[in-house]
């Protein structure tokens, strides 16, 4: 039975990091919809300068105590392993069949938050609010313009600051924030290739990113949890004209003049709509 649950973990986890490749897609959007966002991030607020001193000691059991490896491992290693396997896999899919790949993920989010906010019973205008202002939020990421940064490790540090804090916000990418900064082609790139240092300075980036914002997360889960989840929902919703199948420089299009292109994708939406329909989201 540990097995089991540990390579669930394992398998969601590879989820999380094959999502956190596509522009788009946030691995905190997947870790919600398969209902371990909050364990997430609560493992990952526990982190501290206490954690590096157990580490530094070897002193494992502690670190189990602070991190709950049961948890944090199998869904680490799942991230870290397909991210590594499957860049080059998703850079194809990405330029052969970018269509056919969001309408997966457009689907399966779509339904997903839909499914997410009804299980919360929002029946307050307040409520409505939150899921309404998150809405606007994630509308607002296709107005963002694309920034143009240096190749110098003080960017490729910054960046990855920015996209882990992106990526742990449901809705929000960290692909589409390094596309942003004109850094995920570079970064892609350098995963492939196994260039070391720029990985593991951005990956330095991202752990101070990390220690910095899964606290603020985790506080506004433990306090506002209903109030949050909505929130978030509605930027996942909002956020879906990033993984429209049909764009052209960012502009949304709709390719009725040939209506046989449609037939794939749908299927494939419907597809993903079921799939949603099994996913746990508690």
């Amino acid at each position: 039975m540990i097995i089991k649950n540990h390579l669930i973990l394992f398998l969601k986890g590879m989820a999380m990091g094959i999502s956190d490749l596509i522009p788009g897609i946030s691995g905190g959007t997947i870790a919600l919809l398969l209902g371990i966002y909050e364990k997430f991030i609560q493992s990952l607020k526990s982190i501290n300068h206490s954690t590096l001193i157990y580490l530094f000691r070897l002193d494992f059991k502690k670190l189990n105590d602070q991190l709950n490896f049961n948890f944090i491992l199998p869904v680490i290693f799942g991230i870290l392993i397909s991210i590594f396997l499957f860049s080059s896999l998703i850079s194809y899919l990405l330029i052969n069949h970018k269509i056919l790949l969001f309408s997966f993920f457009f689907g399966l989010i779509f339904f997903s938050s839909l499914k997410l906010i009804a299980s919360l019973k929002p029946n307050s205008l307040f409520d409505f609010s939150l899921i309404f202002s998150g809405l606007i939020l994630g509308l607002s990421l296709l107005f963002i313009g694309k920034l143009s940064l240096s190749d110098s490790m003080i960017s490729v540090f910054f960046s990855g600051f920015i996209a882990i804090s992106a990526m742990l916000l449901p809705g929000i990418s960290g692909s589409y924030i390094l596309l942003i900064l004109g850094k995920y082609q570079f970064m892609l790139d350098s995963i492939s290739s196994l260039l070391w240092t720029n990985i593991l300075v951005f990956a330095f980036g991202a752990f101070f990113g990390i220690l910095s914002f899964s606290k603020i997360i985790f506080w506004l889960l433990n306090k506002y949890y209903k109030s949050t989840i909505l929130f978030l929902s509605g930027i996942m919703l909002g956020a879906l004209n990033k993984v429209w199948p049909w764009q052209n420089n960012n502009d949304l299009i709709l390719p009725i003049h040939n209506i046989s292109d449609l037939t794939l994708p749908i299927i494939i939406f419907i597809i993903s709509g079921l799939i949603s329909h099994y996913i746990n989201t508690k």
